[in-house]
């Protein structure tokens, strides 16, 4: 039992639930690492900035007898930061797009226990736009990507994700092979618990390494 429950940390059969049969992904999304490492970085320094304080005045707290006040009210400090560190990474990690060989889906994370997922058949695509603005998007090569559907269907937008020029590739070729006439879906196996298998019989396997 232990063995199954900590294979989840090893092993990737590449599925989620309510997948269909036959239906298999292509790309897997999150938003770009900047965003995470950021929130990472600025908590170490929320972290620190404390103990910085209490070295430039510690000649006061030691002369006022504080320190037991301040190893108490630090510990309640990191305590929320780790609380929100925490909620951060929760967030990044289970936040994400999915595109499979029929569909469009999004998983988004609200709060611990709230998730909100929408999907989109990929035959109700009509545009699909990049949008990468800024110095550090466009260094990294990170955007937001906007999927417009034909009719009254709600717009699906991916945020900060990592080379969505790529992604909008992708999506338009496989658009492309589903309105062609000789279009279908064999089994396929994923090589590994990083790759992407791709589902698609004239698909080139070789360009969907995009996990994040």
């Amino acid at each position: 039992m232990l063995k199954t429950l900590f294979s989840i940390f090893t092993e990737s059969h590449n599925t989620f639930e309510g997948q269909e049969k036959d239906e298999n992904v292509i790309v897997l999304l999150r938003r770009h690492p900047f965003y995470i490492l950021l929130q990472v970085f600025f908590s170490i320094i929320l972290f620190i900035a404390p103990i910085l304080g209490a070295l430039v005045f510690a000649q006061f707290i030691l002369q006022n007898n504080l320190l037991g006040l301040f190893l108490f009210l630090y510990s309640l400090w990191c305590l929320i930061g780790w609380q929100v560190l925490f909620y951060s990474i929760t967030l990044y990690t289970l936040d994400v797009w999915i595109v499979t060989n029929k569909r469009i889906i999004d998983s988004n994370q609200i709060g611990f226990f709230n998730r909100i997922t929408s999907e989109l058949h990929l035959d109700k695509i009509q545009d699909v736009s990049v949008r990468i603005e800024g110095l550090i998007p466009t260094f990294f090569q990170f955007g937001d990507l906007e999927v417009q559907t034909a009719g009254t269907e709600e717009k699906f937008k991916f945020f900060q994700i990592p080379n969505p020029l790529e992604v909008k590739n992708k999506i338009m070729s496989i658009f492309e092979l589903i309105s062609s006439s000789d279009f279908w879906v064999p089994s396929v196996s994923v090589p590994d618990s990083t790759g992407l298998g791709v589902g698609l019989s004239s698909f080139d396997p070789s360009g969907v390494d995009m996990i994040f």
